[in-house]
């Protein structure tokens, strides 16, 4: 089962694609521009959305809580 960790939500905030979404394909979670996602992929979270979430702050507890939220509504989802 994939997780969805801190250092994932990080690389999101920090993609220099432009529109970047997280995304789960082949089991594992990757960045991708949100025009160009993988066939199949499964967006898990766009950057937008996590910036919403986050407000203007973005300490480690705020980024492990959403973790946390993402990766078990990726379970719900089957993913």
């Amino acid at each position: 089962m994939s997780q969805v960790t801190v250092d994932d939500l990080r690389g999101l905030l920090g993609s220099d694609l432009p529109d970047p979404v997280l995304v789960l394909t082949g089991g594992r979670l990757r960045v991708e521009p949100s025009d160009r996602r993988t066939a199949g992929a499964s967006e898990v979270i766009t950057r937008g959305d996590l910036r919403e979430r986050l407000g203007d702050a973005a300490a480690d507890r705020d980024l492990e809580l959403v973790a946390a939220t993402l990766t078990t509504a990726m379970v719900q989802r089957g993913g």
